[in-house]
């Protein structure tokens, strides 16, 4: 069976600037739609996880956290994780909480980080459905979807020169044959392949 991560398009730089020069900042959701790209282009996050992120699991006390722990209940394959944040990922923390202020939002820890009208979660069909109207509007391939960030993500780490097992690991890719090499992956090597990717690419 092929790797899902190859077997599928990773766009290149110049479509992803494409796609935020695109965007409105002065639309009601455009300036979140932008930060929403830029986030998974800097954790690899899925677009399930995102959209389900709360305050709390972002911010500690004023600021953003380190890291993020993604609980089991909503990864996929039921298999918690660590993704920490380099600075242009906590610096779209700070931004989304901004937004979420002056657009009324609550920033309380249990409210959303990408909430919806409703003041609920984002949807995550609704996520993707604001990325397929922008990459209409700007004439890019279909394949440039909110999981193909997670494959620059994953391109970008693999071009940086970080190794396959902590590439793993961030992802959140399960291996019966590197299990026991994903335990031995130190929270320092994963913090060092995400600041490899700060001021490189899309930001």
């Amino acid at each position: 069976m092929r790797n899902k991560l190859h077997a599928d398009k990773h766009p290149e730089d110049w479509e992803l600037k494409r796609l935020l020069a695109g965007i409105n900042l002065r639309s009601t959701w455009g300036k979140r739609t932008y930060l929403m790209i830029v986030f998974i282009c800097h954790t690899g996050l899925r677009i399930g996880e995102l959209t389900r992120l709360t305050v709390a699991d972002v911010v500690w006390g004023e600021e953003p956290r380190e890291e993020v722990f993604l609980s089991y209940r909503i990864t996929k394959g039921q298999k918690s994780r660590v993704v920490p944040f380099n600075d242009i990922a906590q610096q779209c923390v700070r931004k989304l909480l901004e937004f979420n202020r002056k657009r009324g939002f609550s920033t309380r820890p249990e409210a959303p980080l990408f909430p919806w009208k409703t003041h609920g979660f984002l949807p995550s069909r609704e996520a993707e459905r604001e990325i397929q109207k922008l990459r209409e509007k700007v004439g890019l391939s279909p394949k440039i979807t909110p999981h193909a960030f997670r494959h620059y993500f994953a391109n970008r780490m693999k071009n940086a020169g970080v190794d396959p097992f902590t590439m793993a690991v961030i992802l959140g890719h399960a291996s019966v044959d590197t299990t026991q090499m994903y335990t031995n992956t130190s929270s320092a090597n994963k913090r060092a392949a995400v600041n490899r990717l700060a001021g490189k690419g899309v930001a």
